[in-house]
């Protein structure tokens, strides 16, 4: 008689398989909340199953790391982007280092990828000791009901967006100096799913009927007090801030925040000069390093336009064990690992880089000039 079939080769740690798919949505239905593959259709869908990875054992999916690849435009310079979510293990197989051979795995397939960083949508210390860190320079400002008539400004008009809407909305977000590359249906998926783990509504932004603008606004839950967050925008600083009075008003908030990325000083100014005070913010979720001279060599066109061709060709990046080392004129800025490294680049408020940079002598001084690169906000590419 013929043998059984092994099934051991379905074992192990792998992608998962797309008649697997309602065992995934089981472990997060178990795991995290009921219906959360439907919120996120970029990520839980077959065309991404090679970036889900997954641990079966005895044919059944008890563990859990995905990612979402996009390439992202960061001033002028093209790099690629792993967004990282839907960190799950059933309770009963928990403590066997599951989630964290994952999250290796992960970071070796990103690599081969060829993705240069990953944001992780969590910061705990599984994260932590693969180099993630929380980075960038960005700034919160909130505006409250109180003061809802000083951000109403006419000629402003606020509407919900369409399917229809979403070529146009997409062109505005392409003229931003910082943003992911997407595909027409991720704007789409902001109106049927979740924009950074919440509902959202997806709003326009007109001016004399020509579109200037959008804003996706959280849409307010019982735990949020009407206190809510744009969760993206995009287009026209003057009408995003002309409109956010309106925001408050027409859905009865008693506050909305906006977070301004670090180099975005024009909306910055705008709102201060509306009486606002910004408070120290980071950039999305945490980010650790998957290829570090490959991403310094894709930004080294935007080096040249900061500090000219000369010296930028002048620097040079390579790791040295666990170090990465940044070298220019002989001397060298030395991150000890992925967590000093990310933080280099990115920039912290704390200022916990600027030891590496006082360390560096000519080479130090220099990297002052470029850094920090500005790092992405999730938007609807959260995961």
């Amino acid at each position: 008689m013929p043998r059984e079939p092994d099934a051991s080769w379905q074992d192990g740690m792998r992608s998962v398989r797309r008649d697997e798919f309602g065992q995934l949505s089981d472990l997060f239905d178990t795991v995290f909340w009921t219906g959360l593959v439907e919120k996120y259709p970029h990520m839980y869908i077959p065309e991404n199953a090679a970036h889900l990875r997954v641990v079966v054992s005895d044919g059944q999916v008890v563990s859990h790391i995905g990612t979402h690849r996009r390439n992202a435009a960061i001033m002028g310079c093209t790099v690629r982007v792993a967004s990282v979510g839907g960190v799950a293990t059933l309770e009963a197989h928990r403590g066997k280092g599951y989630a964290t051979a994952l999250l290796g795995d992960t970071m070796r397939d990103c690599r081969e990828d060829g993705v240069d960083f990953m944001v992780v949508s969590g910061y705990r210390k599984m994260y932590y000791r693969h180099g993630c860190r929380r980075v960038g320079r960005d700034w919160t400002y909130t505006v409250t009901a109180e003061r809802a008539g000083d951000f109403d400004d006419g000629g402003v008009d606020v509407a919900p967006a369409t399917k229809a809407d979403m070529p146009a909305i997409a062109a505005i977000y392409r003229r931003e100096s910082v943003r992911w590359m997407r595909p027409i249906s991720d704007f789409e998926n902001a109106l049927v799913g979740y924009v950074m783990n919440r509902p959202a509504h997806v709003l326009t932004l007109r001016e004399q009927g020509a579109l200037r603008g959008y804003v996706m606004l959280q849409q307010p839950g019982e735990r949020d007090g009407r206190r809510v967050q744009a969760q993206e925008f995009a287009g026209d600083r003057r009408c995003v801030v002309g409109a956010l009075g309106k925001l408050i008003r027409a859905y009865g908030l008693e506050a909305v925040s906006l977070h301004a990325m670090g180099y975005d000083s024009l909306l910055q100014d705008m709102l201060k000069a509306r009486g606002l005070t910004g408070k120290p913010a980071s950039a999305s979720g945490s980010v650790t390093l998957i290829h570090f001279a490959q991403f310094m060599e894709r930004m080294r066109p935007y080096f040249a336009e900061l500090v000219g061709e000369t010296a930028a060709r002048g620097l040079a990046f390579h790791a040295r064990g666990d170090e990465f080392v940044f070298s220019y004129g002989g001397d060298d800025v030395v991150a000890e690992g992925r967590g000093d490294a990310v933080q280099l680049i990115f920039g912290t408020h704390e200022g916990v880089e600027e030891g590496m940079l006082q360390a560096g002598g000519r080479a130090g001084d220099l990297l002052r000039e470029i850094f920090p690169i500005p790092a992405l906000w999730y938007g609807v590419n959260y995961v």
